[in-house]
């Protein structure tokens, strides 16, 4: 997980802001397997010293900023509300939607950044979709009556999420945005319903 900004002192802050910006022109310009962190310190104008002081590699510098935008992109913009209903689920499905979308459309297409940033990609956005679910559904104190923890219930709606979203955001021929996130929005729903019918209400 990435540490809270507003936590953070305005020179960390500052120079994480740097290396996130010199990484991600990189990634624009020569893609993420070919960049090292002497391009990211020059881009950056800071030393390897300082990079090292706040990460432990380029890999843990790019999950970094996938975490922030998925937190400032999708987590950010749900209702500040202990109440889940079927409005405030499809606003998260549609934000994975969207994030993911935008992602893939801006990414480099060699086979070698897609071996490299794809899986870190994939796993950065799955934890963090995966950690809001149990947050929420233990703020909410969910009890199915049945022995499924929230735990559980987190991880499968996280992938069922995640997973329909990063292939739909793949493809060139697809459903719409909007097809896609009623379709999912219908599985997750009706298998709510069958198992805690109190969990969301309209």
């Amino acid at each position: 997980m990435t540490t809270s900004t507003k936590s953070v002192d305005p020179r960390v802050r500052r120079t994480r802001q740097l290396l996130q910006q010199a990484i991600m022109e990189l990634l624009e310009e020569k893609g993420f397997s070919s960049m090292t962190i002497q391009d990211i310190t020059e881009r950056a104008t800071v030393n390897r010293a300082t990079f090292y002081a706040h990460f432990e590699d380029k890999y843990a510098l790019m999950d970094s900023i996938i975490r922030e935008q998925f937190q400032l992109n999708v987590t950010n913009k749900l209702p500040n509300t202990l109440h889940w209903n079927t409005s405030t689920l499809r606003t998260l499905i549609q934000g994975v939607f969207d994030f993911l979308t935008e992602i893939h459309s801006h990414q480099c297409h060699s086979n070698s950044t897609k071996d490299q940033f794809e899986p870190m990609l994939d796993r950065a956005v799955q934890q963090e979709l995966y950690t809001l679910l149990l947050s929420r559904l233990k703020q909410v104190g969910v009890s199915t009556g049945r022995p499924v923890p929230a735990e559980t219930t987190a991880e499968v709606i996280s992938w069922a999420i995640f997973g329909a979203a990063s292939r739909w955001s793949r493809q060139e021929n697809r459903f719409s945005t909007e097809q896609m996130v009623s379709h999912v929005l219908t599985i997750i729903t009706e298998g709510i319903m069958r198992l805690s019918p109190s969990l969301l209400k309209d």
